[in-house]
């Protein structure tokens, strides 16, 4: 990938010619960096190219939120491209630069439009593209936050493009800033990068992203396992159109458990170093991916309630390091997580044990959830949960 320039040194015999050495010419060719790189001054040269994009903005480079926005050294300005499918942006050079930095401003609002997978290039013609840095999984928790990317680079070009081919998840993209950075080789380094698996089996599909500094996690199998041996069966036994493919991500940045959004899971680093055999919150979060779809006024409380429901019924871990919560007086239906789920089990276990599995398809389908508990039951939602508190034992 990277080409140096030849230089041919005369250098004094003794040096190769030592006991190591059976034989040596009067002199000897060597590949070295070529001194001049050396001299390159560590700067940003962003304003020194033209800009194109495979995407305008409606209004024109010019607009509000046009191309322009992203090169105008202005982090609370942005650029945003509607109708996201895939976006090159290029730039330009008169003459080559050696770049081997360059840095991405978060826009202002909705993290979904932040770009996820990329690959950057560089380019002597325009044509024929040398791949120097990517990416895959990338979330970015801050808004108007600028992130810095290094990589290794020993090849001038005029050309260079940042193709993003993925976003978090939505169908347009937005960045505040964009720069790129020249810099000399004793100046360039190696960024670490994220560790990636693929893997397809039983009809879905699983790319595993490691962010970590570990190189190996001691947990990776079991949630791939989990999500291949339940994911199939959440897909057939509730909703045959959930996405076949997602994107399970270790994200030491995110301080939380796990989250579900658009096709990714991002997984706690600490919360999964902590809690190495709990496999099966692969089963609530995707759930939570079986559950999209979902029409109308859905209350967060079920959504997540069903989605421990179900990981009661689904799960495989053994032992089980989670547990549903029992009956407490101060409880109520709406607790979600473990307290609604087990309201709903007691639910399946003495009035209706296809109960969850019905409710899902009544809210796939925009039905009020307290209308189907009457339809259902015959009473509302608090007449049952009264019920329930009456005697709660399952």
């Amino acid at each position: 990938m990277l080409k140096k320039k030849t230089l041919k040194w005369l250098i004094p015999l003794s040096i190769f010619c030592g006991t190591l050495y059976t034989s040596c010419s009067p002199h000897t060719s060597v590949d070295l960096p070529d001194p001049e790189l050396e001299t390159i001054a560590v700067k940003d040269v962003t304003d020194d190219a033209q800009l194109r994009v495979s995407i305008e903005n409606p209004d024109g480079a010019t607009g509000q939120e046009g191309s322009n926005k992203l090169v105008d050294g202005d982090t609370t300005t942005k650029y945003l491209a509607k109708e996201f499918k895939s976006l090159n942006i290029d730039f330009q050079f008169d003459t080559a630069k050696l770049i081997a930095s360059y840095e991405f401003t978060t826009g202002n609002d909705f993290d979904g439009r932040d770009p996820m997978d990329w690959k950057f290039y560089g380019s002597d013609d325009g044509q024929n593209w040398t791949e120097l840095d990517s990416h895959m999984g990338m979330q970015f928790r801050k808004r108007r936050t600028t992130y810095k990317f290094y990589f290794k680079n020993e090849q001038q070009f005029t050309y260079y493009r940042w193709s993003i081919s993925k976003l978090y998840n939505d169908n347009m993209f937005q960045a505040s800033e964009f720069r790129l950075i020249q810099m000399p080789p004793s100046s360039q380094k190696d960024a670490p990068r994220e560790k990636i698996d693929s893997l397809s089996k039983n009809g879905v599909s699983l790319v595993f992203i490691n962010h970590s500094d570990k190189s190996e996690l001691a947990y990776q199998e079991r949630l791939m396992n989990t999500y291949f041996s339940v994911y199939p069966k959440l897909i057939a036994d509730f909703n045959p159109d959930a996405k076949k493919k997602l994107y399970f991500i270790i994200d030491p940045t995110y301080e939380g458990a796990a989250y579900a959004f658009g096709d990714v899971v991002v997984f706690s680093y600490d919360y999964m170093e902590g809690n190495p055999t709990d496999g099966d919150v692969v089963v609530h979060e995707t759930m939570h991916h079986i559950q999209q779809g979902y029409q109308g006024n859905v209350p967060g409380w079920l959504v997540e309630g069903i989605a421990d429901n179900v990981r009661y019924h689904y799960g495989i871990d053994d032992p089980d390091p989670w547990t549903l919560q029992d009956y407490k007086p101060e409880h109520n239906f709406d607790g979600s997580y473990g307290i609604t789920a087990r309201f709903l089990l007691w639910i399946e276990t003495h009035k209706n044990e296809n109960f969850v599995k019905e409710l899902d398809r009544a809210l796939r389908n925009g039905i009020n959830y307290n209308d189907f508990f009457r339809q259902s039951l015959g009473k509302s939602i608090e007449d049952t949960w009264s019920e329930y508190a009456q005697n709660p034992a399952l």
